[in-house]
């Protein structure tokens, strides 16, 4: 933790985190409005009746699995009358700023530190402002801080396990350190369980930093260390599949969107779209849309059904369960991997891509000059990170850092098969400007 003196920098950064979110949420008359992905419509039904679903229009209740249950939960407690409004979504979008701000400017300190071969690095202080800024300018983050979205929450969470992850050095002899030998594998534990409530994608992250932690300390101790972080994460994965086998009859450890996720990234209308190199372009995806809305009224598992001109009021079968309609989803998207292996192969290039794009889609009412300045930014940081990487490569690779590069290569893999934007590498911003601003850590001379 930084000393009393340096504590009024960790307050700065904290302040103006929440000077320029608060202001951005302050001036956009549209913030927290619309509810793209029914987080706020679960946390009114889970508020008013205890049932994490939705409410239907007789009043009755259904439960789902359909969405990952932490950030609904979170919303529900900001519903004291039943109703959602601005300020309380706007007060825990600000919050969970001001966490991510902490842990940015703690794990700044680490690093620095680390590259500087010092433990009483002066210059971590300044190095973590910095990057607390650039964490609450980053244009992706900016703007889903004022959506009824998670990306602020996986953000914060991300932030949360690479500052414990930074932090945490071998135990030693010492009772103090062997307290706090417990203490970091029951936090990363904590901090990835929470982050796989807030994400599932999360999970294979989990993973990746279980397997991690025996081979970055080598000893018993590491081994013990992991199964700590593993049964807490376990604990997690296995309450949300028992309550969703209690009340759905199917063991779902994800959600049940996740067929519809990997179909909107398999499907007919997409791989033609490759095929005929417009991939530069924004995808129009009406025709998958409207085909997959009547998807009831044929078999979306065959290439025929994608070819048909689908209009009129779809036929939705009400018997039909939504574990049911995800595995729909996952076996139409599969057949159409099937049939066009070459085209699905292409087709993760082309999603990696633009998940680390600095460059968002020119669409339509999306302002050119707004999106050559996000594009520029982007740039500027990812070159930054580049110096890092050549300037402290023997270290930048070391175990320390672990927890940023298996984040990465989480997102990169999950997404090179899902559906991919931009917006997908939100939980990343908060580590790619740690990396940036070390770019101007220079090495320790020998004396």
């Amino acid at each position: 933790m930084p000393s009393r003196s340096n504590l009024r920098i960790l307050l700065l950064a904290v302040g103006l985190t929440l000077l320029i979110r608060g202001g951005v949420i302050y001036f956009d008359s549209d913030a927290f409005v619309a509810d793209p992905d029914a987080y706020r419509v679960i946390a009114k039904t889970l508020r008013q009746s205890g049932v994490f679903g939705l409410t239907g229009a007789d009043g009755s209740t259904r439960a789902i699995a359909f969405r990952p249950p932490l950030y609904p939960w979170l919303l529900s407690i900001c519903m004291p009358d039943g109703q959602l409004s601005r300020l309380a979504v706007a007060a825990l979008h600000l919050v969970l700023a001001a966490l991510t701000a902490c842990f940015v400017f703690l794990s700044t300190r680490h690093f620095a530190a680390q590259l500087r071969e010092s433990s009483r690095f002066d210059g971590g202080d300044r190095l973590g402002l910095a990057a607390v800024v650039l964490t609450a300018i980053d244009p992706i983050l900016l703007r889903q801080s004022v959506e009824v979205m998670t990306e602020t929450l996986a953000a914060t969470l991300a932030a949360a396990a690479i500052w414990l992850w930074s932090g945490w050095n071998a135990a030693g002899a010492t009772s103090a350190r062997k307290r706090g030998s417990i203490f970091f594998p029951l936090g990363i534990g904590g901090a990835l369980a929470l982050a796989y409530l807030c994400r599932p994608t999360f999970l294979v992250w989990a993973v990746l930093l279980v397997v991690a932690t025996p081979l970055r300390f080598r000893n018993r101790r590491g081994v013990k260390s992991a199964l700590v972080i593993a049964s807490v994460v376990a604990l997690a994965v296995g309450g949300w599949t028992w309550r969703n086998m209690r009340v759905l009859g199917h063991p779902v450890w994800a959600t049940t969107h996740g067929g519809y996720t990997l179909l909107l990234a398999n499907n007919e209308s997409f791989y033609r779209y490759l095929s005929e190199g417009q991939f530069g372009q924004a995808w129009d995806a009406t025709s998958f849309l409207s085909a997959y809305a009547h998807r009831y009224e044929g078999d979306p598992r065959e290439a025929a059904f994608w070819r048909r001109d689908w209009t009129g009021t779809p036929n939705y079968d009400a018997a039909v369960s939504e574990v049911d309609d995800d595995r729909l989803c996952y076996e139409s998207a599969v057949a159409t991997i099937k049939r066009h292996p070459s085209v699905f192969a292409w087709s993760m290039v082309v999603r990696v891509g633009r998940l680390w794009s600095p460059f968002p889609h020119a669409v339509a009412g999306r302002s050119t000059p707004a999106t050559l300045a996000v594009g520029l930014f982007y740039v500027a940081l990812s070159l930054a990170v580049i110096v890092t990487v050549a300037r402290h490569r023997r270290r930048v690779f070391g175990s320390r850092w672990w927890a940023i590069w298996l984040l990465a290569i989480t997102l990169t893999g999950v997404h090179a098969v899902y559906w991919s934007n931009l917006r997908m590498r939100a939980p990343i911003m908060p580590a790619i400007a740690i990396l940036a601003v070390c770019s101007v850590v220079g090495k320790r001379r020998a004396c």
